[in-house]
């Protein structure tokens, strides 16, 4: 077998699995003569948050080609240095891999998971260069049925075959997560790429429904763009887990995280659940960002280097216009139902409407302070913050709405998509900030800067109400009908008492998780970490908290009983009427909605 030669190779064995410990090899031909350089990135691409990988680096050292031990320096948190040798070099390291999310590394007894910004050292200086892998086979003989999933580039005929692989450069080399261990590959295929969807983790799933389902959904997708797909061969590579939910897009493949209690089973019949519908809404997603967000690219991030935070204000064009087409394709692929798409999009509605934060921060501002706020929620979130990816969803709704209105039919959104695909993706030139606006003006002669200066600069309500209505589609402004309650349908018996504040069960009364400004909750005093005992000197419980709210009548002032910091506290709370703040979508004119969403 043809070995494909590379001047940087990397050697990986899982090492230890109750340690939970990769080993890895690292040799560099031409190393810097004044004493080569290594760094790990600080974060993924696609995940807008320093991890600092390098902490889970826990042995280093350095060897020439005699194998005689040589110094290595650390700079930094991320960066070593070894001393100059005038021949190979070879670098010696362990990672620690049991962080099971889609972006990080894991080890257990069933799979060994990484991506290769965790796992390899990037050499300075040389990042251009062709890399090689070497995986090699777990030599516990428990151990001898794994196999590999990863879409790097490999000479060997079995693709899933422990072995040699290679990428181009380092960039490439990190854009493949690999996944070793046991799992079902699930082959199937669409406008002429060849896909596997990879289960991991162990299921009880009706296989080929789902691979049927995904078939049209890559296919929506690749009719989308109108042009040759920019892959060949693609993986969905999915750890199942007991309750996870997670993605993260590269460049022919994905890492997803799901509840295996979610997929369907061969007793659903043909019945959509909603797991199983966000399932499919997050295959949508990731598969759409193969083309949006990997190849059309906002030009901060356009070959960013990981040591530190890039900052862009264009995430609400990339995740936000993703999350718009991700529920809308399944709807378009005749997955769900258009009741089934307006109760998602009823949801989405009610989210936005519940989170206080819209009112202070702008959704270019939410892009820009990722690092820091979005990807770092805490209690606080949803008085402070708004999520891109949520607002960034109903505002491309609003720009779909108001491109079909102003432009009598003729363009939509998807005009826009298209033209960031043929004009940047395609060619490769990155997006700048105020790229849609562009393509909006030149492209599909419309001026719709008013819309952008509120939409983008400021915290004005988004016009989603008044633009539905257009599209023959009322908003109905409800009270939640209880505290599970996400919107998108119709209620039938409303809470009438206002409470405003997120609980989790405890043996006795409820914890308080998250308090929403303006809300009796909030006015009343009470703080996350409560637990509330008692309203107006009954008992509470999760089952009947809104039962205890719903005896009062709106204005009465009664006490509640918290335990705080192991102390008894009264506070006073006051009844006030439940918030219309959960949405359902009504349709009054069909052949209005079809303009929309036929």
């Amino acid at each position: 077998m043809h070995i494909h030669p590379s001047p940087i190779h990397y050697h990986i064995n899982v090492s230890s699995i109750p340690g939970h410990v990769f080993d890895v090899r690292l040799h560099i031909k031409n190393p810097d003569e004044n004493g080569q350089i290594l760094t790990l990135p600080a974060w993924i691409p696609g995940s807008y948050m320093i991890r600092d990988f390098a902490k889970n680096i826990v042995k280093i050292s350095a060897q020439d080609d005699m194998g005689t031990d040589i110094n290595i320096q650390k700079l930094d948190k991320q960066t070593w240095q070894a001393q100059a040798v005038s021949t190979t070099l070879t670098i010696q390291y362990q990672i620690y891999a049991f962080d099971l999310s889609v972006r990080s590394a894991y080890i257990n007894d069933e799979m060994a998971f990484l991506n290769g910004t965790n796992m390899f050292l990037a050499v300075v200086g040389q990042t251009d260069q062709p890399c090689g892998l070497t995986l090699q086979k777990p030599v516990q003989p428990e151990l001898s049925h794994w196999q590999v999933a990863t879409t790097m580039p490999t000479e060997m005929q079995d693709t899933h075959a422990f072995g040699e692989y290679y990428a181009d450069n380092y960039e490439g080399l990190i854009d493949h997560p690999v996944l070793m261990g046991e799992f079902d590959i699930l082959p199937f295929s669409a406008a002429g790429v060849e896909f596997e969807l990879i289960l991991a983790g162990g299921h009880q799933a009706d296989v080929q429904r789902i691979t049927k389902d995904l078939t049209k959904v890559c296919q929506h997708h690749i009719d989308f763009f109108a042009d040759t797909p920019p892959v060949k061969r693609y993986q969905f590579i999915t750890l199942l887990t007991d309750n996870a939910f997670g993605g993260l897009e590269h460049m022919s493949s994905t890492a997803l995280m799901y509840s295996r209690n979610d997929l369907p089973s061969l007793s659903d019949a043909e019945k959509m659940t909603d797991g199983y519908r966000v399932f499919l809404s997050l295959c949508s997603h990731e598969f759409f960002h193969t083309w949006h967000v990997k190849r059309i690219k906002p030009e901060e991030l356009f070959g960013a280097a990981l040591d530190k935070e890039r900052y862009t204000e264009q995430l609400w064009i990339y995740e936000g216009f993703t999350s718009y087409y991700d529920d809308f394709s399944l709807l378009r692929c005749g997955l769900i139902t258009q009741t089934e798409y307006l109760k998602v999009v009823g949801q989405n509605l009610t989210r936005l409407l519940r989170n206080k934060g819209r009112f202070k921060q702008t959704i270019t501002e939410s892009s820009f302070d990722a690092w820091t706020k979005f990807y770092k929620q805490d209690e606080s979130a949803v008085n402070n913050i708004v999520s891109y990816y949520n607002k960034g969803a109903v505002l491309a709704m609003c720009l779909d709405l108001l491109i079909k209105s102003e432009s009598d039919g003729n363009y939509s959104l998807d005009d826009v998509m298209r033209n960031l695909w043929e004009q940047y993706g395609k060619l490769a030139i990155p997006t700048p900030v105020d790229v849609i606006q562009n393509i909006v003006k030149t492209q599909l002669n419309l001026d719709l800067n008013a819309f952008f200066q509120s939409a983008l600069y400021s915290t004005e309500e988004l016009p989603f109400n008044e633009l539905l209505e257009k599209f023959g589609v009322e908003c109905h402004f409800l009270p939640r009908e209880n505290l599970d309650d996400k919107g998108g349908e119709m209620t039938t018996s409303p809470i009438k008492i206002d409470f405003g504040a997120q609980i989790k069960m405890q043996e006795i009364g409820v914890q308080i998780i998250q308090v929403t400004e303006q809300t009796a909750a909030y006015e009343s005093g009470l703080q996350v970490g409560d637990v509330l005992i008692a309203i107006n000197k009954w008992v509470v419980s999760k089952e009947n908290l809104i039962p205890q709210l719903n005896h009062l009548t709106i204005g009465q002032t009664v006490q509640l009983n918290v335990i705080r910091d192991k102390k008894l506290k009264p506070l006073t709370f006051l009844a006030r009427a439940a918030s219309k703040d959960t949405i359902a979508l009504e349709v009054i004119e069909q052949q209005q909605c079809n303009r929309w969403l036929s």
